[in-house]
């Protein structure tokens, strides 16, 4: 799967239980047992997987038709097959990621994390779960295959590659062994092989061979790949500033390469939202996360930042790229209602398969959905006759009309303009969402990751001999235009060129960014919140 969408989408499952989980604590894990798996158990899992994506999975026909991807029922004799024949549970665990790359292409789709399956654990045992009827034991039992999956998967070197048009440079200092490699050196071999050639090696000679989607995403990252037991790191060359080539091994640690350590997405530097006079009449908002925990606290904050203006700002930014969501309503209490003098009113189309709904306990389908109204938004539902293509047997849609109340109001009367780019998921996705439906804002940037979901809360899918467990998400959102927003994401007001986020939420380094330049230069279609 695109491990940029797989970035996003753990963090929103991490976002989206910070108010019970990731200020409080995690629940230990406790000792994780090695499970022995028969070549039947494993046949099992792949034969389960496959059952429900025919069965619940909105997306699978809809991935083969717009996005190109392989049909998941003519590959599953291959990959039950492999399953069978794999001599370890390394092995055996991307057989099954390779498969699953297919059944989570969209939307909320991923094996949970560690950190995730602790604050599931506690919240099963807090209040019984809520997008989850899975024993808290179980999660448990789960830590094991994601303990594996980080360790044998992913590595990335110990300074960030940018990527742009084909070419890979270092976006950090690094001291190598008897030698700095500078930022903005070009990686010009990877261990003898060009660039070009060492990605088609990953493809051939890894667990890359399993993935069941094409894997041009590694493209993005070049050093990512843990290509074995014995892996250790790369042998690079670097074309430095200087015009010198050096040859430096290049040590690896495992995991995948996480954006969110930087400061410029780490909550815990700066704090989760900062603010900043960009210049006499632009202000700047950042927002890491929409977590719950800090809806209040930043809420104050940008209350301060704006009362201390005075109204004296033309133009708002508001920066959410690589925000990869958590609740909705941080976005509508923060976000949108300290901004509007009239309630804004707008309707949203979402479609489910009706098996999901016939083979769900009604009470379990009130907890994934009544986690979905908790911000008491929702006005009306009604069911609403499925758009061309959908059989009606198969499928049930409705049409969701929302309502933004004002609050009480900032002290602003411009134009906003929201960054967003591919890092923006989930409940981001959703907040850039309803900006597109209302027009009170300009998006900026680049489409978002596409995850919203706007029925039920992505459910979490055991299977039932290894004991992995994914998430998932059983229905599809429909964007303004009519397309899918799983498939394609938000789409900008005004679409700009991929740049690098910046290195840190300073006014030196905002002041250097591409898209905030252009904002601050005059870029047009700003809306005003409060036309006068």
């Amino acid at each position: 799967m695109n491990t940029r969408r797989h970035d996003v989408l753990r963090k929103c499952v991490v976002h989206s239980i910070f108010a019970l989980s990731i200020l409080s604590g995690f629940v230990a894990a406790g000792c994780t047992r090695t499970p022995g798996l028969t070549a039947e158990d494993r046949k099992r899992d792949i034969e389960f997987l496959a059952q429900w994506a025919k069965d619940y999975s909105p997306f699978m026909e809809l991935n083969e038709k717009y996005r190109g991807l392989p049909d998941y029922q003519a590959l599953k004799p291959k990959y039950v097959q492999l399953a069978e024949q794999a001599h370890r549970n390394e092995e055996f665990l991307h057989v099954v990621f390779g498969y699953f790359s297919l059944i989570g292409a969209s939307g909320h789709g991923h094996l949970l994390p560690e950190e995730s399956l602790h604050a599931y654990m506690r919240e099963a045992r807090l209040q019984g779960g809520v997008s989850s009827d899975i024993p808290a034991t179980q999660f448990r039992a789960a830590v094991y295959w994601a303990r594996l999956y980080e360790k044998t998967s992913f590595s990335h070197p110990p300074f960030r590659v940018i990527h742009r048009d084909g070419v890979y440079w270092t976006g950090d200092d690094w001291h190598g062994k008897g030698a700095l490699i500078p930022r903005g050196s070009q990686i010009i071999r990877v261990n003898g092989m060009s660039c070009s050639s060492y990605q088609d090696y990953l493809r051939q000679e890894t667990w890359l061979r399993y993935v069941a989607r094409p894997v041009d995403w590694i493209a993005d990252h070049l050093l990512v790949i843990n290509e074995g037991n014995s892996f250790t790191g790369w042998k690079v060359d670097f074309l430095c500033p200087d015009g010198v080539t050096r040859q430096v091994s290049v040590p690896c640690t495992s995991g995948f390469p996480d954006e969110g350590k930087r400061e410029f997405s780490n909550w815990r530097k700066k704090g989760n939202c900062v603010c900043l006079e960009l210049a006499d009449d632009v202000g700047y908002i950042r927002v890491k996360a929409m977590g719950g925990p800090f809806i209040k606290e930043d809420g104050g904050k940008i209350r301060r930042f704006l009362d201390h203006s005075a109204g004296k700002y033309r133009k708002l930014i508001i920066d959410v790229r690589n925000n990869g969501g958590g609740l909705p309503y941080y976005a509508y209490d923060n976000l949108m209602r300290p901004f509007l003098d009239q309630p804004l009113e707008y309707r949203q189309t979402m479609g489910i398969k009706r098996k999901f709904l016939a083979d769900t306990e009604r009470s379990y389908q009130e907890k994934l959905r009544g986690s979905m109204s908790t911000w008491a938004w929702d006005t009306r539902v009604e069911e609403t006759k499925p758009p061309e293509g959908f059989d009606g047997k198969e499928w049930i849609f409705y049409e969701i009309t929302r309502k933004v109340e004002p609050a009480p109001r900032y002290d602003f009367r411009g134009d906003i303009y929201v960054l967003i780019d591919g890092g923006s998921g989930s409940a981001t996705d959703q907040y850039a969402n309803d900006i597109k439906r209302t027009g009170y804002a300009t998006l900026v940037g680049q489409s978002t990751n596409g995850s919203i979901g706007g029925y039920f809360v992505p459910i979490t899918v055991r299977l039932p001999a290894s004991g992995m467990i994914f998430l998932l998400q059983t229905d599809l959102f429909f964007n303004p235009d009519g397309s899918i927003n799983e498939l394609v994401g938000t789409k900008p007001d005004v679409e700009l060129p991929a740049c690098d986020l910046p290195q840190s939420v300073t006014r030196e380094d905002l002041l250097k960014d591409e898209w905030i330049k252009k904002i601050m230069a005059g870029l047009p279609g700003g809306t005003r919140v409060d036309p006068r």
